[in-house]
């Protein structure tokens, strides 16, 4: 008696194992899918007298920025600041319109 009752230990223990090793793959799979998804906003900041406009993509619903993307660097002392600033931007969301094409 107790031998069969190891047996079906055992076999319930293999079958356990045989599950999680089938189903480890499939969650590896979802996690990196999950982590690609976002969304993409077009952005600018200011880092020691440089303006940079970028493209962010960040995951919805959270602050952690999961790609960016450099679209234009410029000196905050360049006489054709603002000029440059608002052909970036418009880069910057021609380049966001695009990626969202490409995700869906």
């Amino acid at each position: 008696m107790v031998l069969l009752e190891a047996a079906v230990v055992v076999v319930i223990l293999g079958m356990l194992v045989y599950g999680t090793a089938m189903l480890w793959p499939r969650l590896q799979d979802e996690a990196s899918l999950a982590a690609t998804r976002g969304e993409w906003r077009v952005t600018h900041y200011d880092a020691k007298g440089v303006t940079r406009v970028v493209l962010q993509k960040t995951r919805q619903g959270a602050a952690s920025v999961l790609n960016e993307h450099v679209v234009a660097t410029i000196p905050a002392g360049d006489p054709a600041y603002d000029e440059k600033f608002l052909a970036a931007m418009s880069t910057a969301r021609e380049r966001r319109a695009l990626f969202e094409a490409e995700q869906e």
